[in-house]
């Protein structure tokens, strides 16, 4: 009987055996494999654009609307700027107590006597300081405010605006008299007032700038005060005048837009106190023609430009506010205290 032979299953088992051998050895020399790549971090969603409706008076306060807009400002937020023009500060708190606005710049005591009467609204972030002047014409023989009792004045806001109450409690407390009791006073737009001032008819207007470069850069014009400085010289204080306001129910049913809009006007702020080169195509744009009109214009506009929105800068204009109802506490026209609400800090970058 002839033994199984084993020769054929040990030939195919060294074969196997060589062959895994091999396999090892072309896998350790190969080089590795590289591991699927880890999907790249999603990148920040570029907010929707969204078009905000402001109302605006032409001047200082359209300034940092104008480098939003020519700046690349507006587009780093996705926003589309609506500007609805006013004439000037009576006729901006009629377009908002309509309340077909979004956002404007008004007198912030102007708007927290408004939000007493029950209007929504809001103070969200400051703009800027007074930098108003009283002007005559040059051959005047006025020279200081204290000598405008009795006389013709012109003012560019109305009975109850913001500057109004800085120009009666400063010709009050400092200067004898109350303009409003004791002097003629005619309210009026800027354009208006300046006309009437140069014909004769009035002797003296309390206005804002650009009109104020402009008159001065005639030479035909000249400044007797300016009640921001005599009220910081005087008073210590350094309060603000116009504030960024909304329309709370819109603010808050669009808070997203409503903070993109205070960031993108902030920054605005920044880049007019810091970017000299912009100035001068502001002033092109107001009609001031001069490089001296144009320095003027930024030396007195920049530096009262406000960019602090913390509850120590608040207090300050409360402090101020109380200065005001010491004096006119009785007086339509201004809240018997300020509101709860008017000032909110919840959109503030």
């Amino acid at each position: 009987m002839r033994r199984p032979s084993h020769q054929g299953r040990i030939g195919a088992a060294g074969v196997l055996w060589a062959l895994l051998f091999f396999a090892l050895v072309v896998g350790l020399a190969a080089p590795p494999i590289p591991a699927p790549a880890a999907a790249a971090p999603a990148r920040s969603e570029r907010p929707k654009q969204a078009t905000v409706k402001a109302t605006v008076i032409e001047g200082t306060q359209r300034f940092p609307i104008y480098v939003m807009q020519t700046k690349g400002i507006a587009d780093k937020y996705n926003l589309k700027i609506e500007e609805i023009k006013a004439a000037g500060p009576q006729a901006l708190y009629t377009v908002m107590q309509t309340g077909d606005f979004q956002v404007s710049f008004g007198g912030w005591l102007s708007v927290a006597l408004m939000r007493a009467q029950g209007y929504k609204f809001i103070n969200v972030y400051s703009v800027y300081g007074y930098t108003n002047d009283v002007m005559v014409r040059a051959d005047s023989p006025l020279k200081s405010i204290a000598e405008l009792k009795g006389k013709r004045i012109g003012v560019f806001g109305g009975p109850s605006a913001a500057t109004t109450w800085l120009f009666r409690l400063e010709a009050v407390r400092y200067f004898g008299f109350d303009p409003l009791k004791e002097s003629k006073v005619q309210f009026g737009a800027p354009p208006l007032l300046i006309g009437l001032l140069e014909k004769g008819e009035l002797d003296a207007i309390l206005i804002l700038d650009p009109q104020i470069v402009q008159l001065l850069e005639t030479g035909k014009f000249r400044s007797i005060g300016n009640i921001g400085d005599i009220w910081r010289e005087k008073a210590g204080q350094d309060p603000m005048l116009v504030s960024i306001s909304m329309n709370e129910t819109w603010a808050r049913a669009n808070p997203d837009v409503a903070k993109r809009f205070v960031a993108a006007y902030k920054e605005s702020l920044e880049y007019l106190k810091t970017h000299a080169g912009v100035w001068p195509e502001l002033a092109k744009q107001m009609g001031i023609k001069t490089e001296a009109g144009a320095k003027l214009l930024r030396e007195r506009t920049a530096s009262n430009l406000l960019t602090k929105w913390d509850k120590k800068f608040i207090d300050e204009q409360y402090r101020y506010a109380a200065e005001v109802l010491k004096v006119f506490g009785d007086a339509e026209g201004i809240p018997k205290q300020i509101p709860d609400g008017t000032f909110d800090m919840s959109f503030a970058p």
